[in-house]
């Protein structure tokens, strides 16, 4: 017990101290009237510490080869959602992975799967195809993508490019092979453009000489000659 809390046994207590307010430093003042400057700062020490709780389970990284399986049968037009269920899933990762319980493990990994396999598995199903599946999976998967939430407006913005692209592409080497995928058509598109740049900079680069590709201003490709 501090001494100033020993200085007041036996003496009546001032009225003030039973009083709230009205501001918060009027508080302040009367605890450190009653127990003392170091006291007070030793308890609003311990009361504004940040409380460690429990740290997140990393349990997606563990997850990842289910989420790649269920992607890729979406992609294949299969129903992964339907074909293996959620329980079974946690069920199985628990029996790998009990942690402290078997049981909680089971029914955390049930309820974290409930709220974001479905999203994540489309999440997934667009990375893998855009290297690995035919240019309309990949368009497929772009559309579902922007159905959830948080994801619409950037899936729009992804889909209007990889559009963008296969016009690109089309206008240079005709409509895409059916099995190419889109990153073979960005390709195709970006040597596309690069041709066109490289074109009008040799045209530019002539006309600044007084010359011009063969036939493109009459006989003999100079600009100032009939």
């Amino acid at each position: 017990m501090s001494n100033n809390e020993l200085a007041h046994i036996g003496s009546p207590v001032p009225a003030s101290w039973d009083l709230v307010g009205p501001t918060v430093d009027d508080d302040v003042r009367r605890a450190i009237d009653r127990y003392g400057a170091e006291a007070v700062k030793e308890a609003v020490k311990l009361q504004t510490k940040r409380k460690v709780g429990r740290k997140p389970e990393a349990d997606w990284p563990e997850l990842h080869r289910v989420l790649q399986e269920d992607a890729r049968k979406w992609l294949d037009g299969e129903d992964p959602f339907s074909e293996r269920s959620n329980y079974s899933i946690a069920k199985d990762y628990a029996a790998q992975n009990p942690g402290q319980s078997c049981p909680a493990t089971h029914r955390r990994i049930l309820q974290k799967l409930s709220e974001r396999r479905v999203c994540l598995t489309i999440i997934h199903a667009w990375l893998i195809s855009e290297t690995d599946y035919p240019y309309q999976t990949h368009l497929r998967a772009l559309g579902e993508l922007g159905t959830f939430e948080g994801w619409a407006d950037r899936a729009a913005v992804m889909l209007k490019e990889a559009h963008a692209n296969i016009a690109d592409y089309t206008a240079k080497n005709g409509r895409p092979e059916d099995n190419m995928t889109i990153k073979e058509i960005e390709k195709g598109a970006r040597m596309a453009l690069a041709d066109i740049i490289a074109l009008e900079r040799g045209i530019l680069s002539s006309l600044a000489f007084g010359l011009t590709p063969k036939g493109m201003f009459g006989r003999g490709g100079n600009l100032f000659k009939p």
